[in-house]
């Protein structure tokens, strides 16, 4: 049924063994066995599958690996180009902006909405600086269109640094563990480079888009580790990610990083009555002032908050 198509499927993890062989050559060859009654028919499966599952225990635990976590078997999990971890964190700013769009499209879709409740619309979106989304149904011809009739082609694309980042990934997997990396990975990776290609209806895949295809792998592999295997994998093979990111995003993930740390030096440094610390250098230059020379007749001793008359010699 989903052949040209997408198959989409929930509850991935609760389906039972049998029906999840099944998708093994479907997800290999594209085709289907079927044998019922007699007929033995093979039918074409030629789509892209998404599957979602929920973690074993009701809630990811960033200290297992993926498959750890999803009860998942290795044959299954390799079939699948990328995983990917959506984490339920909290953040204040998105919270916010989530509660904002829930509401305002309770507003707009009630029964006896007027005009004026048909145009509410989020704070977001109110914003000057907000980007408007594509429409709808132009994002969805033009995805039309690039399925139809844009097919990119490798060209001179860098074939050794493709074998290097599989031989060191595929290293890196048998030694940490994680998602297997197996032959499929590099098709995957090429097929993540043609994806990338032809996003921008190009008829050839350029060094750009293997390095992008590179950088969504490798992403894909470090969520499926153990959170401080994961700190690790991102500086090994961080030369990667960089050749595939503009330096503008490198500048924006770099200067959000040193914002957070800085938030998080001056929240450390607070004492524990809640009150802010002195900026640097007051409490020197307010002993100085509350310490005149001790040869002066009217001297000054100063303690910790309070200052008293030294005793007057002679």
């Amino acid at each position: 049924l989903a052949d040209d198509g997408m198959c989409l499927i929930d509850e991935f993890d609760k389906m039972n063994d049998n029906d999840r062989t099944s998708l093994h050559e479907a997800m290999e060859q594209q085709t289907i066995s079927v044998s019922k009654a007699g007929i033995v028919a093979t039918l074409k499966a030629r789509c892209s599958v998404v599957a979602v599952a929920n973690p074993a225990e009701g809630r990811y635990d960033p200290q297992r690996t993926f498959a750890q976590n999803v009860n998942l078997t290795d044959p299954i999990l390799s079939r699948f180009d990328i995983l990917a971890v959506l984490r339920d964190e909290s953040d204040p700013v998105q919270d916010e902006r989530l509660a904002d769009h829930v509401v305002c499209s309770h507003i707009r879709s009630h029964p006896d909405a007027n005009g004026d409740d048909k145009s509410v619309r989020p704070k977001l979106e109110q914003q000057a600086s907000h980007v408007e989304p594509i429409d709808q149904e132009l994002l969805k011809y033009y995805i039309i269109y690039a399925r139809q009739k844009i097919f990119p082609k490798l060209h001179d694309i860098d074939k050794d640094k493709l074998a290097n980042f599989y031989a060191d990934l595929r290293a890196e997997a048998f030694r940490s563990g994680g998602q297997a990396m197996t032959a499929r990975s590099v098709d995957s990776i090429v097929r993540l480079a043609e994806a990338s290609a032809r996003l921008e209806l190009r008829e050839h895949v350029l060094s750009k888009d293997l390095n992008n295809a590179i950088a969504v792998m490798l992403e894909s592999f470090i969520q499926s580790q153990k959170h401080q295997v994961a700190e690790e994998l991102r500086k090994r093979f961080s030369r990667y990610v960089t050749q595939a990111t503009p330096i503008v995003d490198q500048l924006s993930t770099l200067l959000e990083k040193m914002l957070k740390e800085r938030l998080e030096t001056l929240r450390n440094s607070r004492p524990p009555g809640g009150g802010a610390p002195p900026p640097p250098g007051a409490e020197s230059s307010a002993t100085s002032r509350a310490s005149p020379s001790a040869s002066s007749p009217g001297a000054w001793r100063a303690g910790p908050r309070w200052a008293s008359p030294a005793s007057r010699s002679g």
